[in-house]
């Protein structure tokens, strides 16, 4: 039997599939260049976990309540255009930052709330035109490839802005870099344009049916909780990390080229996943990345130094793809299986984005009130606790075999 790399015509993307993936990139490209910096200068001018924190909160809260909110918006005029506004306010926010500089201090709750506003438009558009231009035979690989892409640009991305901070005295760097991720930004919206409009059949919004769909179903309204679960160290990851490895080496070139190494390994893992991975084996997978996710968190409890740090950051890469690869594709199969099917696509993506956003919330807050500061053991148990939640996830999980 001769064997074949050749792939499945039913695994294989549409243009139009491989030309939101590119823009995606360059969004992201522009994201990962800048978002870890932006925490970085707020905690260069204020030295307080507690305004990285908050900024962080309200923006997480900020993105629940648009994603929540946008839906039926998105549902009547379109999800390329609420995309397009996306990224053009995610642009304004640079912009704006380049302006007021230093002064993003006294304004940063406006800031928080204009990025949450952005990020809740981007993410609900992004998703939804994610399930459009898959389906169940070429999701993993789609979802594979989309990671392998962030991985991409996150690796090379946050080496690029360090490298640059590294260059110049002071704070001067940051803004060249926050310009470059203006530029970024822009340039996607240019090519928002070029994307192909989607015709919009179904206009109506069917939130409302969602009590009668999660009491007919009620492993969805678990498929929803996994979600919260998944989100729950989101929050605190978005910052904490850097902020402890910037305090350990007082360097953001440091920073930018420990990111790039971390998220080698991510792209490395979501490449072999998007290879071997299989919807029907969700819950064993859930189950590997829970543990491992656990495992990476215990070494922080040993002691928060530049070992226990680095081994955190390398094995919670080689585990989160897993968990977040499968599990979306577990979520948009449900998707296809509720009664509406596609006509509640945008409802169930504005379900998934508004609650992982409530548990990126509450991870943030959980951190806020138990962190005495980055040195304290109590913070490493905090993380080990929220990395342990994600034990519940395959006890949330139905197996969808054979089409029930």
């Amino acid at each position: 039997m001769r064997l074949t790399l050749k792939l499945d015509k039913k695994k294989q993307l549409s243009s139009h599939a491989i030309n939101i993936l590119i823009n995606h990139a360059i969004f992201q490209f522009g994201g990962a260049l800048s978002i870890i910096f932006v925490n970085l200068y707020l905690w260069r001018l204020t030295n307080s976990l507690w305004v990285n924190g908050l900024y962080n909160l309200i923006a997480i809260l900020a993105q629940a309540f648009t994603t929540f909110f946008i839906g039926k918006v998105s549902k009547k005029k379109g999800r390329t255009l609420i995309y397009r506004y996306g990224i053009f306010m995610t642009a304004l926010f640079y912009l704006l930052i380049i302006i007021v500089q230093e002064n993003i201090v006294t304004f940063f709750y406006l800031f928080a709330l204009l990025r949450g506003v952005a990020q809740g438009l981007y993410w609900v558009a992004y998703f939804t035109i994610v399930h459009e231009v898959s389906s169940d035979e070429n999701r993993h690989r789609y979802l594979g490839w989309n990671q392998i892409v962030m991985g991409s640009s996150n690796l090379v991305a946050p080496a690029l802005a360090g490298f640059i901070i590294g260059q110049f005295v002071g704070l001067t760097g940051y803004m060249i870099v926050f310009l470059v991720a203006f530029i970024m930004f822009f340039v996607a919206t240019v090519g928002s344009f070029r994307m192909k409009k989607e015709s919009i059949r179904h206009r109506n919004y069917y939130m409302k049916y969602l009590g009668q769909i999660l009491k007919k179903h009620p492993d969805f309204k678990k498929a929803l909780i996994g979600w919260f679960v998944i989100g729950f160290p989101q929050g605190i990851l978005m910052y904490i990390p850097a902020i402890l490895i910037y305090s350990i080496f007082e360097s953001e070139d440091v920073v930018g080229y420990l990111n790039a190494f971390f998220l080698s390994i991510s792209i490395l893992s979501s490449y072999i996943i998007s290879r071997f991975a299989d919807i029907s084996h969700t819950k064993l997978y859930m189950w590997i990345a829970g543990c491992g996710l656990v495992i990476a968190a215990s070494f922080l409890t040993i002691e928060i130094a530049i070992w226990s740090v680095i081994v955190f950051m390398c094995v919670q890469n080689i585990f989160k793809p897993l968990q977040a690869n499968g599990y979306a594709a577990y979520y948009f199969e449900w998707i296809n299986r509720l009664p509406l099917q596609s006509e509640f696509r945008v409802e169930s993506v504005v379900l998934r984005e508004t609650i992982i956003n409530i548990g990126r919330g509450l991870g943030i807050i959980l951190f806020m009130i138990f962190s005495n500061g980055i040195d304290s053991s109590t913070a490493s148990y905090v993380i080990l606790g929220a990395m342990g939640i994600q034990l519940a996830l395959p006890f949330l999980i139905k197996s969808q075999e054979g089409g029930k």
